[in-house]
């Protein structure tokens, strides 16, 4: 169900190998910057859901000119396994642009390193970088993760990286696979104990419709979005900012339900749309470009990223 392949990755340890000697760990790293739950009007400082797009860099000027104006946010995707300059001309490209970067970070496949603290000193390094703009931007690790790492490799590890890439204006948050509120919540909870929400500034998923546009598939990407925020009251964490990192919609009504479902859900921080031709030839064009643009047009959208 995730368009993403990935590797398939063995168990992982605990220790915090490559930090160096007077590196503080992870969660004490926390604690010495005090860091605490944030409320939802510091993390959306924007003031409501921004509206924003993933596309491939080598198409995205083309595709901001084909949507037309009011992107405001921009979905990254970058690997700390080479190097903590790892895609920040984009981020500093989104900045310019008054765009919120949602960066999805990965580690290079090997999930065992980053939960025993193989990464630990880079994930420093791209953080301060990170920090330094002082601008908001939201920060990922390991998106979509059900099917490439179980929920306790994805635990150790996000354990290690999150309380050091949560500093200044950095606010860290999950992207799940949002196709699992259908029906295998069980199987979405493995990958958000409380022990994770205790870290994270805002909930994210990624949601798709199923099928082709011949045929979609019954369950619709707008209706996970009120369905996430059902689940975080459930488990007693309904403030807590959501994001959408990326959607889609064989239909000019689902793109157009997606948008109506990011403004009217409570704390929505932003949303994506996925403009790309890979994986099922989902780029917008005809009436789902015209949908999108509605979208992007309608005063309910958060105009301003930066805060």
């Amino acid at each position: 169900m995730t368009r993403r392949n990935a590797f398939r990755l063995l168990g992982a340890g605990a220790a915090a190998g490559a930090v160096g000697a007077g590196t503080l760990a992870p969660a004490a790293a926390a604690a010495e910057r005090g860091l605490r739950h944030l409320g939802p009007n510091t993390v959306i400082a924007s003031g409501g859901p921004l509206i924003g797009m993933s596309a491939p860099a080598r198409l995205w000027d083309r595709r901001v000119q084909q949507v037309g104006p009011g992107i405001s946010a921009r979905r990254i995707f970058a690997d700390l396994a080479s190097g903590p300059d790892s895609q920040l001309r984009l981020v500093e490209q989104a900045h310019a642009d008054g765009m919120l970067p949602v960066i999805s970070y990965k580690v290079g496949g090997d999930v065992a390193g980053a939960a025993a603290g193989s990464f630990n000193a880079v994930a420093e390094e791209a953080a301060a970088r990170l920090a330094s703009y002082e601008k908001p931007t939201a920060v990922s690790f390991w998106h979509e993760p059900y099917g490439d790492l179980s929920g306790a490799e994805y635990v150790a590890a996000s354990t290690q990286l999150l309380p050091i890439l949560r500093r200044g204006k950095l606010r860290v948050g999950p992207i799940l696979n949002g196709w699992l509120l259908d029906g295998k919540v069980s199987e979405f909870a493995a990958y958000c104990p409380d022990e994770l929400f205790g870290l994270w500034d805002w909930f994210g998923i990624d949601t798709y419709e199923s099928g082709t546009q011949e045929s979609p598939g019954s369950r619709k990407p707008a209706d996970r979005i009120p369905a996430l925020a059902a689940y975080l009251g459930s488990r007693g964490y309904g403030d807590l900012p959501i994001g959408v990192g990326e959607y889609n919609g064989h239909s000019a009504a689902s793109i157009a339900d997606v948008g109506d479902a990011l403004f009217s859900t409570p704390n929505v921080w932003f949303g994506c749309v996925w403009n790309s031709a890979g994986g099922g030839g989902w780029a917008l064009r005809g009436d789902r470009l015209d949908a999108f643009r509605a979208t992007l047009a309608d005063p309910r959208r958060a105009r301003i990223a930066q805060a």
